[in-house]
Protein backbone atom coordinates (compact mmCIF):
# COMPACT_ATOMS: atom_id res chain seq x y z
CA UNK A 1 0.00 0.00 0.00
CA UNK A 2 1.06 3.60 -0.94
CA UNK A 3 1.92 5.93 1.84
CA UNK A 4 3.28 9.05 0.88
CA UNK A 5 3.80 10.31 4.39
CA UNK A 6 5.99 7.26 5.14
CA UNK A 7 8.27 8.14 1.95
CA UNK A 8 8.72 11.67 3.42
CA UNK A 9 9.87 10.47 6.85
CA UNK A 10 12.32 8.51 5.93
CA UNK A 11 13.79 11.31 3.44
CA UNK A 12 13.89 13.68 6.95
CA UNK A 13 15.57 10.53 8.63
CA UNK A 14 18.11 10.09 6.33
CA UNK A 15 18.64 14.33 6.35
CA UNK A 16 19.00 13.68 9.74
CA UNK A 17 21.48 11.09 9.78
CA UNK A 18 23.79 12.74 7.33
CA UNK A 19 23.41 15.83 8.74
CA UNK A 20 24.94 14.34 12.12
CA UNK A 21 27.34 12.49 10.30
CA UNK A 22 28.71 14.59 7.60
CA UNK A 23 27.61 17.73 8.96
CA UNK A 24 28.03 17.64 12.54
CA UNK A 25 24.53 18.97 13.14
CA UNK A 26 24.97 22.09 11.52
CA UNK A 27 21.88 21.99 8.92
CA UNK A 28 18.80 23.52 10.31
CA UNK A 29 16.11 20.50 8.58
CA UNK A 30 14.16 22.30 6.09
CA UNK A 31 10.68 21.66 5.31
CA UNK A 32 11.49 18.05 3.24
CA UNK A 33 8.21 17.58 0.15
CA UNK A 34 8.00 14.48 -2.34
CA UNK A 35 6.51 16.02 -5.21
CA UNK A 36 6.69 16.18 -8.89
CA UNK A 37 9.64 18.05 -10.91
CA UNK A 38 6.93 19.90 -12.80
CA UNK A 39 9.09 19.92 -16.12
CA UNK A 40 12.89 20.72 -14.80
CA UNK A 41 14.23 17.62 -15.51
CA UNK A 42 15.50 17.41 -12.27
CA UNK A 43 16.39 14.77 -9.29
CA UNK A 44 15.38 17.30 -6.83
CA UNK A 45 16.16 20.74 -5.39
CA UNK A 46 16.59 22.90 -2.44
CA UNK A 47 14.83 26.31 -2.27
CA UNK A 48 16.62 30.08 -2.41
CA UNK A 49 14.82 31.23 0.00
CA UNK A 50 12.47 30.30 3.44
CA UNK A 51 9.30 29.65 1.76
CA UNK A 52 7.42 27.35 4.77
CA UNK A 53 5.76 29.00 7.81
CA UNK A 54 5.41 27.17 10.73
CA UNK A 55 4.30 28.92 13.73
CA UNK A 56 5.91 32.53 12.87
CA UNK A 57 9.40 30.47 12.27
CA UNK A 58 10.70 30.27 8.56
CA UNK A 59 12.33 27.35 6.63
CA UNK A 60 13.99 26.37 3.39
CA UNK A 61 12.63 23.05 1.12
CA UNK A 62 14.25 20.50 -0.17
CA UNK A 63 12.58 18.64 -3.09
CA UNK A 64 13.03 14.68 -3.99
CA UNK A 65 11.16 14.85 -7.31
CA UNK A 66 8.53 12.10 -7.19
CA UNK A 67 8.84 10.60 -10.74
CA UNK A 68 12.62 9.23 -9.64
CA UNK A 69 12.42 8.10 -6.23
CA UNK A 70 11.92 4.13 -7.19
CA UNK A 71 15.98 4.99 -7.99
CA UNK A 72 19.29 2.55 -5.50
CA UNK A 73 18.86 3.86 -2.03
CA UNK A 74 22.43 5.15 -2.84
CA UNK A 75 21.27 7.53 -5.81
CA UNK A 76 18.66 8.39 -3.82
CA UNK A 77 21.59 9.79 -0.96
CA UNK A 78 23.72 11.30 -3.43
CA UNK A 79 20.88 13.59 -4.43
CA UNK A 80 19.90 14.73 -1.05
CA UNK A 81 23.47 15.06 -0.36
CA UNK A 82 23.80 17.45 -3.20
CA UNK A 83 20.88 19.24 -2.19
CA UNK A 84 22.32 19.47 1.38
CA UNK A 85 25.33 20.92 0.42
CA UNK A 86 23.53 23.90 -1.44
CA UNK A 87 21.42 23.90 2.01
CA UNK A 88 24.84 24.54 3.48
CA UNK A 89 25.72 27.11 1.18
CA UNK A 90 22.52 29.39 1.64
CA UNK A 91 22.86 29.08 5.47
CA UNK A 92 26.70 30.27 5.17
CA UNK A 93 25.85 32.95 2.13
CA UNK A 94 28.00 31.24 -0.66
CA UNK A 95 26.86 32.19 -3.80
CA UNK A 96 27.09 28.59 -5.72
CA UNK A 97 25.40 28.63 -8.52
CA UNK A 98 25.46 31.28 -11.45
CA UNK A 99 23.01 31.72 -14.46
CA UNK A 100 19.61 31.33 -12.96
CA UNK A 101 21.15 28.74 -10.74
CA UNK A 102 21.84 26.21 -13.28
CA UNK A 103 25.62 26.84 -13.63
CA UNK A 104 27.64 25.13 -10.22
CA UNK A 105 30.55 26.84 -9.73
CA UNK A 106 33.75 25.62 -7.81
CA UNK A 107 32.18 26.73 -4.69
CA UNK A 108 29.34 24.48 -4.94
CA UNK A 109 32.43 21.77 -5.46
CA UNK A 110 34.34 22.67 -2.57
CA UNK A 111 31.15 22.44 -0.34
CA UNK A 112 30.00 19.06 -1.75
CA UNK A 113 33.25 17.21 -1.56
CA UNK A 114 34.02 18.01 2.06
CA UNK A 115 30.83 16.24 2.70
CA UNK A 116 30.64 13.07 1.44
CA UNK A 117 30.32 13.69 -2.88
CA UNK A 118 32.57 13.39 -5.55
CA UNK A 119 31.65 16.36 -8.25
CA UNK A 120 32.63 16.23 -12.00
CA UNK A 121 32.32 19.43 -14.83
CA UNK A 122 29.51 19.20 -17.37
CA UNK A 123 30.20 21.42 -20.11
CA UNK A 124 27.37 23.47 -19.84
CA UNK A 125 26.22 23.25 -16.03
CA UNK A 126 29.60 23.57 -14.43
CA UNK A 127 30.09 21.83 -11.45
CA UNK A 128 27.13 19.27 -10.88
CA UNK A 129 27.79 16.07 -11.91
CA UNK A 130 27.50 14.31 -8.69
CA UNK A 131 28.20 10.64 -7.16
CA UNK A 132 29.15 9.67 -3.64
CA UNK A 133 32.73 9.90 -2.81
CA UNK A 134 33.53 6.10 -2.34
CA UNK A 135 34.21 6.52 1.79
CA UNK A 136 30.60 8.58 2.33
CA UNK A 137 28.64 5.50 -0.49
CA UNK A 138 30.47 2.61 1.89
CA UNK A 139 29.44 4.32 5.19
CA UNK A 140 25.58 4.73 3.82
CA UNK A 141 25.30 1.28 2.75
CA UNK A 142 26.00 0.02 6.25
CA UNK A 143 24.00 2.62 7.38
CA UNK A 144 20.73 2.33 5.34
CA UNK A 145 21.45 -0.97 3.47
CA UNK A 146 19.91 -1.60 0.21
CA UNK A 147 16.45 -0.97 0.75
CA UNK A 148 15.08 1.54 -1.44
CA UNK A 149 11.56 3.34 -1.45
CA UNK A 150 10.03 1.00 -4.32
CA UNK A 151 7.34 3.84 -5.15
CA UNK A 152 7.75 6.36 -7.91
CA UNK A 153 5.12 8.97 -9.68
CA UNK A 154 4.48 7.62 -13.27
CA UNK A 155 6.07 9.92 -15.66
CA UNK A 156 3.64 11.34 -18.29
CA UNK A 157 5.66 10.40 -21.30
CA UNK A 158 6.78 7.37 -21.97
CA UNK A 159 4.56 5.58 -19.77
CA UNK A 160 1.83 2.45 -20.94
CA UNK A 161 -1.36 3.34 -20.02
CA UNK A 162 -2.23 1.09 -17.07
CA UNK A 163 1.14 -0.14 -17.14
CA UNK A 164 3.47 -0.74 -14.35
CA UNK A 165 7.27 1.44 -13.55
CA UNK A 166 10.14 -0.62 -12.94
CA UNK A 167 11.44 -0.64 -9.75
CA UNK A 168 14.98 0.77 -10.44
CA UNK A 169 14.97 3.77 -13.04
CA UNK A 170 17.51 3.40 -15.13
CA UNK A 171 16.91 6.17 -17.57
CA UNK A 172 19.77 8.01 -19.54
CA UNK A 173 19.60 12.10 -19.23
CA UNK A 174 20.74 14.18 -22.18
CA UNK A 175 20.64 17.83 -22.12
CA UNK A 176 20.63 20.35 -25.43
CA UNK A 177 23.76 22.93 -25.04
CA UNK A 178 22.44 25.65 -26.74
CA UNK A 179 18.66 25.68 -25.45
CA UNK A 180 18.69 23.51 -22.01
CA UNK A 181 16.06 21.12 -23.03
CA UNK A 182 16.38 18.22 -21.10
CA UNK A 183 15.01 14.60 -22.19
CA UNK A 184 15.72 10.67 -20.64
CA UNK A 185 16.06 7.62 -22.69
CA UNK A 186 16.07 4.26 -21.38
CA UNK A 187 19.01 3.41 -23.70
CA UNK A 188 21.75 5.60 -25.84
CA UNK A 189 20.26 7.95 -28.23
CA UNK A 190 21.37 9.91 -31.12
CA UNK A 191 18.75 13.05 -30.78
CA UNK A 192 18.85 16.46 -32.32
CA UNK A 193 17.32 19.40 -30.92
CA UNK A 194 14.25 20.13 -33.29
CA UNK A 195 14.68 23.69 -32.31
CA UNK A 196 18.41 24.71 -32.26
CA UNK A 197 19.78 22.10 -34.44
CA UNK A 198 22.23 21.11 -31.94
CA UNK A 199 22.81 16.82 -30.96
CA UNK A 200 22.03 16.14 -27.25
CA UNK A 201 24.73 15.73 -24.83
CA UNK A 202 24.81 12.65 -22.09
CA UNK A 203 24.40 14.70 -18.73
Amino acid sequence: MLNISEIVKKVEQMFDLFNKHFYYGELTRPAITVSPDGGRGAYGWCSIHEIWNADNELYREINLCAEYLDRPITEIATTLLHEMSHLYNLQHDIQDVSNNGYYHNMKFKATAEAHGLHIEKHPKYGWTVTTLAPEAEAWIISALGDTGIHASRLQAAGSSKGGRKKSINRSIKYICPCCGTIIRATRKVNVTCADCGEPFEKA
